[in-house]
């Protein structure tokens, strides 16, 4: 026999109606699942019915796994400022979903419904797009303006100066950058922003964190909604554009000298041209370790090929923009002239029966995307087995040089490398000179596989 209200139930994670419905004293009369905030969240809209006969259509973003942004002091965060938000400072005008309730232990947030679309590549003019983009940076500009000393938010925590921010997360990203897991090219930056944080002379504001295009929906010309606050916190405005630019890698928005103009105009901050670039320099740090294919206890990432093309990418554009900030020059890679490897027509053979084959009798879409992501690394490997030789002899050679030695071969050379890297007895220049070098050249490798995303840069600040 069927039982309707099972089957609902069975939409979420085992429990998680009960919390709700403890939480407001409402009952859940459906569920429809929905995509959540951010890559790891999982969300639903909801219709809520109390005993008194009042009905509200809600939405609810969670993540009982713990697999997102931050931890549950981050998620503590998130609820309380949209708690301030959309209740003792809802005179601010910064636009968040009505709070209803948190649910700390499964880090589920409930809110009221809010509509909108996400995608701006909806929008089909120029003229569209600047609406919502200035809507958007007017939104930030009111974030911005509230005086966390003189209206402190209950669950936010102490406000701290920018410095304080920026010491505390240098720490982690010390931290997790260490044993077997150790990066030259995070160390260099980390070295390089450790040596270069910006004079304290700024006010804390609150941050949104995460700001940028697909974090907020827009509906007839208006942003909606702000969403994803997982990351807020006390500190420097630059840090918000800093995040804008960083977003703008995969997703499109205006030019961001018209972004900064509606900001300024919209009674933003004064724009630091200088801070946000270290900002920017900061979170691509974050953003931009390697993954770990070698670490049998991690997790196997949802989609293989994909992972590798945006860790690649994070990594080209950090090792660019710090050898950017060094002073240095980019690193242009040209592949060698080399016949194709023995596998090669077996890899072509296989990118073909995924093209014609497999991808179009993919009714489901996760297995279409698993599919294009294979492809990916098809084209990853192909290249590999073609280029790779060449490519590190040449950084065989550049290191012997730089070093003053003769490597043999270049695991050697590059263990060498490392090693004057970590304890500081290669000259900085030239470190992050090789370093640059070496990720552009893991660049040209995944190049074919990465497609349009190959050429992908920080777009200009002026």
């Amino acid at each position: 026999m069927m039982n309707p209200r099972s089957d609902m139930l069975a939409m979420l994670p085992v429990g998680l109606v009960a919390s709700v419905e403890n939480e407001t004293g409402a009952q859940v009369t459906a569920i429809k699942p929905r995509g959540g905030g951010g890559a790891s969240r999982e969300g639903a809209e909801l219709v809520l019915a109390w005993p008194d006969g009042r009905e509200q259509h809600a939405y609810m973003n969670y993540d009982v796994h713990r697999a997102g942004a931050g931890d549950d002091a981050a998620f503590l965060r998130e609820a309380a400022i949209i708690r301030a938000l959309s209740g003792p400072l809802a005179d601010a005008g910064v636009r968040v979903a009505p709070f209803i309730a948190a649910i700390p232990e499964q880090r589920a947030l409930l809110g009221g419904f809010v509509g909108g679309e996400a995608n701006y590549n909806t929008l089909a003019t120029s003229e569209e797009r600047f609406t919502v983009a200035r809507d958007f940076m007017t939104q930030l500009a009111r974030l911005h303006a509230i005086e966390p000393t003189a209206s402190p938010i209950d669950g936010m925590g102490v406000v701290e100066r920018p410095h304080a921010a920026i010491r505390n997360r240098l720490a982690a990203l010390r931290l997790r950058n260490s044993g077997d897991g150790w990066d030259p090219l995070i160390h260099l930056s980390l070295d390089w922003l450790e040596a270069n944080i910006p004079a304290d002379t700024v006010d804390p504001v609150i941050v949104h964190g995460d700001a940028g295009p697909a974090n907020f929906l827009f509906e007839n010309g208006r942003v909606t909604i702000l969403l994803d606050w997982e990351l807020v916190h006390y500190g420097d405005p630059m840090a918000d554009l800093a995040m804008l630019c960083l977003r703008m890698l995969f997703q499109p928005f205006v030019p961001l000298p018209q972004a900064f103009e509606a900001y300024r105009a919209a009674g933003g901050k004064p724009l630091d041209l200088q801070r946000l670039r270290y900002w920017r320099l900061l979170f691509q740090t974050g953003f931009a370790g390697r993954a770990r294919l070698d670490d049998p206890n991690a997790p196997p990432p949802p989609n293989l090929g994909m992972n590798l093309v945006y860790s690649t990418i994070h990594r080209r554009v950090l090792a660019e923009a710090l050898a950017e900030m060094a002073g240095g020059a980019p690193f242009a890679v040209s592949l060698p002239e080399v016949p194709e490897g023995r596998r090669g027509r077996s890899f072509g053979i296989a990118l073909d029966d995924i093209r014609d084959v497999i991808a179009p009798r993919c009714d489901d879409q996760q297995a279409t995307v698993k599919a294009k992501g294979l492809a990916r690394l098809i084209k990853w490997w192909r290249a590999i087995e073609r280029y790779e030789p060449a490519l590190l002899d040449a950084e065989r050679r550049e290191i012997n040089e730089a070093l003053g030695a003769c490597y043999p071969d270049h695991a050697s050379a590059w263990r060498a490398y490392c090693e004057a890297v970590r304890t500081g007895s290669l000259d900085v220049s030239t470190a992050v000179r090789l370093c640059n070098a070496h990720m552009s050249r893991e660049a040209a490798l995944m190049a074919d596989a990465m497609g349009s995303l190959a050429a992908i840069g920080f777009a200009p600040l002026e």
